[in-house]
């Protein structure tokens, strides 16, 4: 099997473990199970500590979307669990500030930046939901922004797109 089908069957639900049959590099293999940060960054503490946190979150949101109903969001496991993720959102925020002292040109200050203001937005969207298929549709957005703040980070530079963080988010960026 192709690898990109592979991939895309994985996203869609199959194991990483289909991916060992497929033409896959190994590396993607082992980023897909979870076992390997592949970026030299993610194998920082603080930046492993992101990937950690935000698994941990995914696992939580994605417990959470099997049975969305409002009233979990009145239990002190969902109101943890916001916090949880304005903590790994203050943390991306802090990753963007130590990438941006260290003077990188990297694109991951930029994505990380932004990847802070979407976990803010996504919380908002968790709150303000106004129905069960409301709160379903923000519990996965949740996930999908989630999966994204793990494959940044871990995930090597191949190319510097050039992503200019001053045009995208203005002067403080």
């Amino acid at each position: 099997m192709d690898c990109s089908i592979a991939l895309a069957l994985m996203l869609r639900g199959a194991a990483p473990a289909d991916l060992v049959g497929a033409a896959c590099p190994a590396a993607v293999v082992r980023v897909a199970e979870g076992r390997t940060a592949t970026d030299p960054i993610s194998h920082e503490p603080f930046y492993a500590g992101l990937v950690q946190d935000a698994n941990a979150l995914r696992a939580e949101t994605q417990d959470f979307n099997k049975a969305p109903t409002l009233a979990l969001r009145a239990t002190p496991r969902f109101q943890t669990y916001l916090q949880r993720l304005q903590n790994l959102s203050a943390g991306d925020l802090k990753g963007h500030v130590d990438l941006k002292k260290r003077g990188t040109d990297r694109d991951l200050k930029c994505i990380l930046l932004g990847v802070s203001r979407d976990i803010a937005n996504k919380v908002n969207d968790l709150k303000s939901a106004a129905s069960d298929a409301d709160l379903a549709q923000a519990l996965t957005n949740t996930d999908l922004l989630l999966r994204d703040n793990i494959d940044v980070i871990v995930t090597p530079d191949t190319v510097d797109s050039g992503l200019d963080c001053v045009a995208e988010f203005g002067k403080d960026a």
